[in-house]
């Protein structure tokens, strides 16, 4: 199994973007029905992930890649943590975006104990609350429920939740984004004049930033998630701040700029990322 990640700044913030699944490239009409002729034969990159981020000794996780078992994936997180150095103990802060397992699944080891054993969780109330529901509700997916019992046992001491736009450590914010999924939230880092959202599943590539109107079909609520994509976009450009998403192909940072009425160009940050 390979790794994949990459390395950059923002501000005083060091972040390390790590992959964690199996690459794929499906068509863009596997998602959204809705598609422009510009578009059509398009695809787009999925490949799950996680960032991690250090400044001032704190470590901080956003999102923990899939479960331990899940073998079916070409790079794994736990091999790219292992060779650089950074220890599961060490994490002081994990920051959960949403619930899909393959951003929380690997919160747990195989025998369903906690990976990040000294960390404190910041999700949404809205996550947390669900993680108390049957699974009936719809809140989680049903093969998630022992799952999610046991995480939600073992973080009652050690959870902090929000509902509104949050600073959840220093220069870092949490900011509700809902439509994904229950209690979606995307993070903001702010330090020395640089800006970066790490916006979870709130695009799942940056063509449903560039076109923020696009349904997509995995999304809960489309209308609202298509409201938030388009409140990122003006964001982003209101403040000139770099964008990251969780399914990203690497480097997977990028910036947008205005084209027409909710229509933006992406571009990336950096020279080896893909357009």
């Amino acid at each position: 199994m390979g790794s994949t990640n990459y390395h950059f700044k923002v501000g005083r913030f060091s972040c390390l973007i790590i992959k964690d699944g199996g690459e794929s490239r499906p068509l863009l009409s596997d998602y959204t029905t809705s598609l422009p002729k510009e578009l059509e034969g398009h695809r787009i990159y999925m490949l799950g992930g996680l960032m991690y981020v250090e400044r001032k000794g704190s470590r901080i996780l956003i999102d923990a890649g899939n479960e331990p078992a899940d073998r079916d994936r070409t790079h794994g997180a736990s091999t790219t943590l292992q060779e650089q150095g950074i220890v599961s103990q060490s994490i002081d802060t994990v920051l959960i975006t949403h619930g899909d397992s393959d951003h929380i699944g690997g919160l747990l080891t195989e025998e369903y104990e906690l990976v990040y054993p000294n960390a404190r969780y910041v999700l949404h109330q809205e996550l947390w609350d669900a993680w108390h529901t049957d699974p009936d509700q719809g809140l989680y997916f049903p093969t998630q429920e022992p799952f999610v019992r046991r995480l939600a046992e073992l973080l009652v001491d050690r959870v902090d939740t929000f509902r509104t736009s949050t600073d959840v450590a220093e220069s870092v914010r949490a900011i509700p984004a809902l439509g994904h999924r229950c209690g979606h939230t995307v993070y903001l880092l702010d330090s020395m004049g640089e800006k970066l959202y790490h916006i979870g599943d709130a695009a799942f590539d940056p063509v449903f930033l560039a076109y923020p109107n696009l349904p997509n079909a995995h999304d809960t609520q489309p209308e609202e998630a298509c409201a938030t994509r388009r409140t990122l976009a003006e964001r982003a450009i209101a403040e000139n701040a770099m964008i990251v998403g969780s399914h990203f192909h690497l480097p997977g940072v990028g910036r947008l700029r205005q084209l027409a009425k909710e229509r933006y160009e992406w571009s990336p940050v950096f020279p080896d990322s893909p357009k």
